[in-house]
């Protein structure tokens, strides 16, 4: 049976064929199925079943879920807790952006890290230094102290989120990358979900005593730690030897070099988002526990959309699914100014169908944008794993990752002015203009390529006629 040395590493043919449908555009040299590990002296092993591998991907989600749960407690409760006048929603932002920047400038080392030493080691030490640095947010709300805590947590997070996309990519394929890629998004946004809902409730218990809130949240996160250490394994894949950072972002096409426009655009409107609690703070809405299942619904719908668009960009195409959830986000930002105002101020113990009428049809439009938004996450991210090299997948994702804290940390900045300058139409106006603009730049760049793409495959296939 013949075989195709791979940096050391060798794929079946047979294995090929597996990949026919979905993976005929990728390089011959990328057509494997199976992700080998080499180890210097035992040679290459295959990577584990399905079987196994759906057991490591449950684990990690759940990992992700108890983690996210933790941050979706602080998203609530770290405006709350700051000791800053309501009056100064940029200084507020400002600090808060402390902890995606430190994401972002930590991400591309630890993808790095992830590459030559591996990832399970990454996740678990993330996961226990996030636990212990909110520990220490719990202790005192010093501004100094809270605002360098949170800055580190930046640092745990990126480990966190590089190890855990890099592992999802080890254990799936180009044919289901999405849907693998959706379920991270699922697990991703139920916890926070369930964090917010948490978060609103300790406002109540822990009115007198907010620092409590973060003592409980550092518990959860403490025996999260425990667990993964206990049950996660390390997954196949292929490790190098040190490179430099320029040598291994070298190698990125010009595809992923065109997404990063719309990523960069979706990540700071998620920075929109976040400064969402400031926001209702300022607007006098500190009791939003009749709000918290609403939200927990919509996120856990965003997450279901996940899974179900992951699974259509494995069979459609990752750009055309894309597209669809460009649609979807411009759509909900220009409406959600209308019904932010009703869902916020809905009674407690409002029946559902009272609190619809509250918010008026409205509603179900923004809800069917919120859904079809959710088709860019999973769709974004098994494109990067896509055209990751295998033996590079850490640093494709710290690449990610790096987006990720800088679109946040410039949206909280502009979500704080905008706030400042003109309210809640101003934010949303904003983020939506800011999205469209950048959207548009990825579309021009991708259909760019795909010209250029198209004029070397015509010229490939010219004759070579002799003169």
């Amino acid at each position: 049976m013949s075989q195709v040395p791979i940096g050391g590493i060798s794929c079946f043919w047979s294995n090929r064929k597996l990949l026919t449908a979905a993976g005929s555009s990728l390089p011959s040299h990328r057509k494997c199925v199976e992700p080998l590990t080499v180890n210097a002296q035992e040679g290459p092993t295959p990577s584990p079943g399905w079987f196994a591998k759906l057991g490591t991907l449950s684990i990690l989600y759940i990992a992700v879920f108890l983690t996210r749960i933790g941050f979706g407690v602080i998203l609530v409760l770290f405006p709350i807790y700051l000791p800053i006048p309501k009056t100064q929603s940029a200084f507020s932002g400002a600090v808060i952006a402390i902890y995606p920047l430190v994401e972002g400038v930590s991400a591309l080392p630890v993808g790095a890290y992830v590459d030559r030493k591996g990832r399970r080691k990454v996740f678990v030490a993330g996961l226990g230094l996030i636990a212990i640095l909110t520990l220490i947010i719990g202790l005192s709300n010093n501004l100094v102290l809270v605002g360098g805590a949170h800055g580190l947590e930046g640092l745990a997070a990126a480990m966190v989120t590089v190890a855990s996309l890099t592992m999802i990519t080890d254990l799936t394929v180009v044919t289901n990358r999405g849907v693998g890629m959706g379920g991270f998004d699922l697990a991703n946004l139920a916890g926070y979900g369930v964090g917010i809902v948490l978060g609103f409730v300790f406002t109540g218990v822990f009115a007198a005593d907010l620092g409590a809130s973060f003592l409980v949240v550092s518990a959860i996160l403490g025996v999260s730690a425990v667990a993964v250490f206990l049950i996660l394994r390390e997954p196949a894949h292929v490790s190098h030897e040190r490179r430099s950072l320029r040598e291994m972002y070298s190698s990125l096409t010009s595809d992923v070099a065109a997404i990063l426009p719309v990523w960069f655009a979706l990540t700071v409107v998620l920075g929109f988002y976040v400064f969402l609690p400031r926001i209702i703070s300022r607007m006098g809405k500190a009791d939003l526990s009749q709000s918290a299942p609403a939200i927990l619904l919509v996120l856990v719908l965003l997450g279901a959309g996940a899974i179900l668009f992951g699974r259509l960009s494995d069979k459609i195409g990752r750009t055309k699914t894309m597209a669809v959830g460009a649609v979807g986000e411009i759509g909900f930002l220009l409406v959600l100014p209308e019904i932010f105002g009703p869902l916020i101020s809905i009674p407690p113990g409002t029946p559902w169908i009272d609190s619809y009428n509250m918010v008026g049809p409205i509603g179900i439009v923004a809800a069917i944008l919120f859904f079809l938004g959710s088709a860019l996450v999973p769709s974004i991210l098994a494109f990067i794993g896509d055209k990751a090299a295998k033996e590079s997948r850490g640093s494709a994702m710290g690449l990610y990752s790096l987006m990720l804290s800088a679109g946040i940390a410039a949206g909280l900045v502009l979500a704080g002015i905008a706030d400042d300058l003109g309210g809640v139409q101003a934010v949303f106006y904003s983020a939506a203009i800011i999205f469209s603009g950048l959207s548009l730049t990825s579309g021009y760049l991708l259909y760019r390529n795909k010209q250029f793409e198209n004029s070397a495959s015509i010229a490939s296939k010219a004759p070579n006629n002799p003169v």
